[in-house]
Formats: structure tokens, sequence, C-alpha cells
């Protein structure tokens, strides 16, 4: 859960919810006056909160939030975090306040009031606009994370682990073989499992890490994990990295690793003001866990961007698919949907197979960045 304080309320986000709470010991009730659920197509509030802001009955849909809305003002020295709301995309938006945080220079709550900002966002899936910032602080990158001679995730993640029985059930629906682009995995002789991944998959981009062999067969029958280095077997006389056999006995389990990490570019729109764009990438690892190091074996990946719900919130009732710009809309948000889904099904197949073989536990580890 994360909590931000403001000026007489916290923001409290948790489990795809992101609500306002007042802190006023003069507050009768300690619960949510305003509230939205990652999904769930509607703004929520008390008649209290309705009354003080002029917003009809307990709920209106976010078919009428324009953007999200950060800034310092400078005449209050205050930043302040509200919604612009308007009937048809025709319309002057109205400003509608949510939460405001007390007085002090530009950079004093800056953070704070920025991450609820983007926050609410994405729970809202709109543009988020800033102004009167001169400075919008970025996320500090966390440390590496595939650092040589540690296993698991270098950082505070969430964890759950899987034990090798409810492992088997779940392997027994895989279907085997499976795809991904430049990744395969099947089946080998007898019981042995085989990964094999062709030469973009183990090419290591700037920052980051991939495999560092194309191929690597599970052979629980002779109890040996070997490993072929992308040269194949004649470039091992010519000085190519060598293979690299394991003991099945060696593995204490096998780590699904879920990375988020997000990063902010402002455009400028005159002013003053800016738009966010939030670019997001999503990363699947499958490493197997040694003794004295995680050893990755697969990776997965997808990426996307706000500008997607940009466009939801240009082209209105996203429902009104008669109009050519809802239907190519709706085609976009069915693709990004269906990318990242095939990315995360393939990675779990694969740690799921491979634990399943090994008859270990499957660890889920998430990273979130940003």
């Amino acid at each position: 859960m994360t909590t931000i304080q403001a000026e007489e309320v916290e923001i409290s986000i948790q489990d795809g919810t992101w609500r306002i709470i007042p802190t006023d010991e003069g507050m009768l009730t300690t619960g949510p006056v305003f509230y939205v659920t990652r999904g769930g197509g509607i703004l929520e509030y008390t008649p209290a909160f309705a009354d003080a802001h002029k917003l009809p009955g307990t709920v209106l849909s976010i078919e009428y939030v324009r953007a999200a809305v950060i800034g310092y003002e400078e005449t209050t020295r205050r930043w302040l975090l509200g919604l612009h709301i308007a009937r048809q995309e025709a319309d002057k938006a109205r400003w509608l306040e949510l939460v405001r945080w007390p007085p002090g220079n530009n950079e004093l709550y800056a953070r704070a009031a920025q991450q609820a900002a983007r926050e609410l966002a994405e729970h809202i899936g709109c543009p988020l606009k800033i102004f009167g910032a001169k400075k919008i602080p970025q996320p500090q990158p966390t440390s590496d994370l595939s650092r040589s001679g540690v296993t698991g995730p270098l950082v505070p993640h969430k964890r759950e682990d899987i034990g090798p029985q409810r492992v088997k059930l779940f392997a027994q629906s895989a279907k085997l073989p499976v795809q991904y682009p430049g990744l395969w995995l099947g089946r080998g002789k007898g019981s042995s499992i085989v990964l094999r991944l062709d030469k973009d998959a183990t090419f290591v981009k700037a920052g980051g890490v991939a495999p560092s062999f194309n191929q690597c067969v599970i052979d629980p029958d002779d109890h040996i994990i070997r490993l072929v280095p992308p040269t194949g077997l004649l470039g091992s006389f010519f000085g190519a990295p060598q293979g690299r056999m394991i003991r099945t006995s060696d593995v204490r389990n096998v780590e699904l690793r879920h990375m988020i990490s997000r990063r902010f570019v402002p455009q400028p729109e005159g002013k003053g003001v800016v738009t966010e764009i939030t670019y997001t990438n999503y990363t699947w690892d499958v490493y197997l866990t040694l003794p004295d190091e995680s050893l990755l074996l697969a990776q997965t990946a997808h990426s996307t961007s706000s500008e997607l719900s940009r466009k939801r919130a240009t082209v209105g009732n996203k429902f009104a698919v008669d109009t050519k710009a809802g239907i190519e809309y709706l085609r976009q948000h069915q693709a990004d949907q269906e990318a990242y889904e095939a990315a995360e099904t393939f990675a779990r197949t694969v740690g799921i197979v491979i634990a399943s073989t090994l008859a270990v536990r499957l660890v889920q580890t998430e990273v979130e960045e940003g």
C-alpha cells in the first residue's frame, strides 16, 4: 500500500484503488470520501463530497474526465491536484480540485504531489497535465537487478511461492510446444524439456541483460541441465564460450520475475502547461535460482504508453463504436492487451513447465520502478 500525505487528507493507493481519506480529527468518519478503481469506469464519492464540489449524485463516469491536472500555484505557493471535467470534448473543461498540499516552495511537496497525480491518471486512464512546475522530479533508477552472485531482486518486491505440487497441477494444462517471437519451448528426448532462443533473444540491449545461451535442455532422467552457447558445438573448437552443465539438484527454485518500469516525458502545450506521457515497460524474466547466482533463462517484454489512454479520452464514449475513431481505439486497445497477455503467458508457461520438470518451487516476484 502507498500512502501520500496532503493537507487534511491522505491519499491511499492499494489493490487497484486510489482513495482520498480525511485526516482532520473533527471528521466523524475515517473512510474514503473519493475513490476510483482501475478499470472500474467511474469516480465514486460521498454525498458530502458531492455537495462541497458541486458534483451530481455519488458517481461520475470517467468519460467526463478530460485530464488529471497537477500543478504548483505561485500565488498560494501550493501544489494542487484535480481533474478537468467536461460533458463534451468541445466544451470548456471545468476545474475540480481534489487535493492540495500545505504552502511551501516548489520542491517541498513536488515528488509526493506528482506521484499522486501519476497514479490518479493511471487509475482513471486519462492524460496527465502539469502546470507551474519548473522541473519535474524523475524517479531514481533502482540498483542493477542482475548483479552476478546474488539471487533474487535486490530491491523491495512482492513475492509469492508456489509449491511443487501446485506447480505440477498448473503444468498439466500447458500444451507444448509453445512459441513467442525468438523463443520456443517443447519436449525433447524422453522426459526432457528444451528451450530454444534465437540470436535476437540473446542480444543484450543497452542497460539490460539477456540469456547467454541459445539452447537449454533440462533432462530429469540424467539429472542434468545443459546450456549451449549461441556459437554451437563447432564454435567451442575455436575459442568460443563453452557450454555449461548444471546438476538439477543445485537448483533451489525457478523464479518468474515481473518488472514494471516507467519513464515520464513532458510534452509542452504552451502557456506553461505540459502533458506528461508515461512510457511503461513490462518484462518477465525466468531464472534458475542456484546456490550463489540467478541464471537468466528467458525473457519476454511488452511496452506501452499513456497515449492510448489519451486516445480514449479524445474519442469520447468508448462504447460508441459506430465512429471511425472509436473503432480504431478499440482495435489498438485490443492489440495492446493481446501483446501484453502473450508476453506474460509465455513466460509463465516457461516458468511452470521448467519448475515442474525439476520438481521445485516456482517463486513469482514483482518489482515496480517509477
